[in-house]
């Protein structure tokens, strides 16, 4: 039996500081429910088409990826929700790393190294006050062999919080509770 990545999730995001690592993860909320969508853009397809119709040769480039999850705005415990970014009017200043981690945490992740957020404020007298928040994933540039990388790791996220492991990408060569970059 296959081990899904589905039912409830945790995020977490952590700020990138000037010299390329991060500051502490720090956790959302519990989000809406069924509110957490993964987007892809597939990316354009290019044909070197023939004479009399036909392809020659077909490419595509690479995929866009996008993240949105909604969350409630209210009071805990008497103050106003608050949220691990600052935003005015949607604008949030800076590139995070993001990492979603489903209910089973052996099942694997969602992690991404780079991504720009925005969020969007919504009210209506059903719902409330909700804050969607947005993040569109920036592609990883190739490694040192000009391998390309790609922009989602899917491994299991042990620990949400966790720091990266400066160490390696790689999650075979992780110490004890790294986390994949």
């Amino acid at each position: 039996m296959i081990e899904l990545m589905w039912g409830e999730a945790l995020a977490a995001i952590a700020k990138k500081k000037s010299d390329g690592t991060y500051e502490e993860f720090k956790k959302f909320p519990r989000c809406v429910e069924n509110a957490l969508q993964l987007s892809t853009t597939k990316g354009e397809k290019k044909e070197a088409k023939v004479e009399g119709g036909g392809l020659e040769a077909v490419k595509y480039n690479a995929n866009i990826y996008a993240l949105a999850m909604s969350f409630r705005r209210g009071l805990e415990n008497g103050k106003m929700r608050v949220f691990p970014f600052e935003d005015i009017d949607g604008v949030v200043d800076g590139i995070y790393a993001l990492r979603v981690q489903p209910e089973d945490k052996k099942s694997g992740g969602l992690t991404v190294k780079e991504v720009v957020i925005s969020a969007e404020d919504t009210y209506t007298a059903a719902d409330g006050a909700i804050k969607v928040v947005n993040f569109d994933f920036i592609k990883p540039d190739a490694d040192e062999d000009g391998k390309k990388k790609p922009t989602i790791d899917w491994s299991p996220i042990p620990e949400l919080t966790a720091p990266f492991s400066v160490a390696s990408d790689s999650p075979a060569k992780k110490g004890a509770g790294a986390v994949n970059v």
